[in-house]
């Protein structure tokens, strides 16, 4: 196994508390990482964070919604007073306004900022917050979690695309703010990875097709008839884990302004 060289470093996971964000979590205690897992549950949260202890990892739990105002100076204020300077940053959190998925005809303005809020103006307050005491110390990872709707948008939930691919965009604008500092910037953006949300949709897909009930043939069909995705698959929150913790790691040293997406195929660009 690669050893990414993580061991005493302290991160800060936004969205920890299940899918994508626990799974980084987990993937970064495992490499010797100490790590404040943020969610908006409290005991969802606590649960991922008893895991990170069971690893032999310190882990502390920060709660709140990060849209509402406050929260992020809360949270940031929490992590440094209980971990101190954190050497990594994963913006996981994310999602969509009250009334989406919707089309261009439902799509409010209250709907495009409460989209904007939690996926992409947390992140800029949290980068502002941290980023400086990673530059100063001449190390830090900053990893911004996109999503292959960012690169290839669908004809509804325009707010949503529009966001991700504002945090690529940011993703690029930060690295170069931060350029020659040692602190790295990067975007990942998952295609349909199968987290709890997602298997309960499919749950319910499969029910209305008469797919049956056998699960590995649901997420077969799903993935081919429904979604096409070429590799024939979902992907695994594990998977997406460990392309987020090799970037946060000093293998990556070289890797800044980047946007990796991990979706099967399913963009389809050499970009």
């Amino acid at each position: 196994m690669m050893d990414l060289q993580l061991s005493g470093r302290k991160a800060l996971v936004t969205g920890a508390s299940n899918g994508i964000g626990a799974a980084t979590a987990r993937f970064l205690a495992q490499e010797g990482v100490a790590v404040a897992v943020h969610g908006r549950n409290p005991d969802r949260t606590a649960a991922v964070a008893a895991e990170i202890v069971d690893l032999g990892q310190r882990a502390v739990t920060v709660i709140g919604d990060l849209a509402e105002e406050g929260v992020v100076d809360r949270v940031a204020d929490t992590v440094l007073k209980e971990l101190g300077p954190v050497d990594i940053l994963i913006c996981n959190a994310g999602g969509r306004g009250p009334l989406s998925p919707v089309g261009w005809e439902e799509s409010s303005l209250e709907n495009w900022r409460a989209t904007f809020e939690m996926n992409v103006h947390y992140s800029v307050r949290l980068i502002q917050r941290l980023a400086p005491a990673m530059r100063e110390k001449g190390y830090g990872r900053i990893v911004l979690v996109s999503s292959a709707a960012g690169l290839q948008p669908m004809g509804n939930q325009p707010d949503y695309g529009a966001a991700k691919a504002a945090l690529t965009n940011l993703a690029v604008s930060t690295s170069k703010w931060l350029r020659g500092s040692g602190v790295t910037v990067n975007a990942v953006s998952p295609g349909a990875t199968m987290t709890d949300q997602l298997r309960r949709y499919l749950t319910r897909v499969a029910r209305d097709k008469g797919w049956g009930d056998d699960w590995t043939e649901i997420e077969r069909r799903a993935a081919n008839e429904m979604m096409k995705i070429p590799a024939g698959c979902f992907g695994q929150p594990e998977q997406v884990a460990s392309l987020i913790a090799w970037l946060a790691s000093p293998w990556a040293s070289f890797m800044t302004g980047a946007n990796l997406h991990m979706d099967g195929g399913v963009v389809g660009t050499m970009t």
